[in-house]
């Protein structure tokens, strides 16, 4: 369990059940996804080490009060808990708690921070330690765990770390917490200046030729050279649209393409995982509403002519 998720010390509460755990782990190039089910109330201790952050998500029946420092919250269906480098933790559980924890590398973390800063991050970054799942964003983290659960069930455990699929799925995280969440950083990431209409193309060469490895909002800041907030904010003012909105079109309109290829014996599904659509169901929902038609109709279409 230490290995797997979060390092621990733990004591059975008076009047507990017996103590009984099951625990149901896979792992990516920057994450670890650890499912616990776990019967016995306790009272835990836990201290993430240097090098991981960590997500702790409700999966049925609350997952019991987590403190940190001055902040304390009770983990369920509506709040998640974000576990800081070295920050001590102490939790009560439930008798019955099912539980997933999401373990992040923090140089991953990091580095995406700089890459959206455009300079090195000197502070340690961390994150405020209430994660309210109910928000837009929250909701979004919530499918990006579960999506990223699927793969890895999905996915041959040989091929999982040099997977395009777990790797956008992984950055897609990354950026979403550190754009989202609250953290020490957020006054900094939120600086807003004008970028030159140079840098806007730049942002925009890039982001064609790199569309199909889905590219965080770092990787194209740091090709720029301008932070996030400067980007985004120059993006929306003279384009009317994010730096993801337009590698969401790009990608889309590159799915569209391999559909209407009459040499290109494709799939829908092939075309969509190949630009980073993973959701099939969800991918195809867009794909009408933006083209007026669902991906395989585009297919039979160009089957016949």
């Amino acid at each position: 369990m230490a290995d797997a998720a979060i390092p621990y010390v733990s004591e059975l509460l008076p009047g507990s059940p017996a103590f009984a755990t099951q625990i149901f782990s896979g792992k990516g190039r920057l994450m670890r996804m650890v499912r616990v089910l776990t019967s016995g109330a306790m009272r835990v201790r836990s201290q993430l080490p240097a090098d991981s952050y960590a997500l702790v998500l409700d999966r049925h029946n609350g997952a019991g009060l987590h403190r940190s420092e001055k902040d304390s919250v009770f983990v369920n269906s509506q709040f998640a808990f974000i576990q800081s480098p070295l920050r001590i933790v102490e939790v009560l559980t439930p008798a019955d708690f099912d539980v997933a924890f999401l373990r992040i590398s923090r140089d991953g973390v990091v580095q995406e921070l700089q890459k959206m800063l455009g300079r090195e991050a000197r502070t340690d970054l961390v994150f405020s330690p209430v994660c309210n799942m109910e928000t837009v964003a929250g909701e979004r983290l919530r499918n990006l765990c579960r999506n990223f659960s699927r793969l890895l069930c999905s996915t041959d455990q040989l091929a999982i770390r040099e997977s395009l699929s777990v790797q956008r799925v992984e950055a897609d995280i990354i950026t979403l917490l550190l754009q989202a969440q609250p953290h020490n950083y957020t006054r900094l990431l939120n600086r807003q200046s004008a970028a030159g209409d140079w840098q806007l193309r730049t942002a925009e060469e890039y982001i064609v030729a790199h569309a199909h490895l889905s590219p965080s909002l770092g990787d194209i800041c740091q090709a720029v050279g301008v932070n996030a907030r400067t980007l985004q904010h120059s993006f929306r003012k003279k384009r009317g649209y994010t730096p993801l909105q337009f590698l969401y079109r790009i990608r889309m309109d590159g799915v569209r393409s391999g559909l209407q290829d009459l040499g290109n014996a494709t799939s829908v599904t092939n075309e969509a995982a190949r630009w980073g659509f993973l959701h099939f169901g969800r991918f195809a929902q867009q794909y009408r509403e933006l083209f007026g038609e669902l991906p395989s109709e585009t297919l039979r279409r160009s089957r016949k002519t």
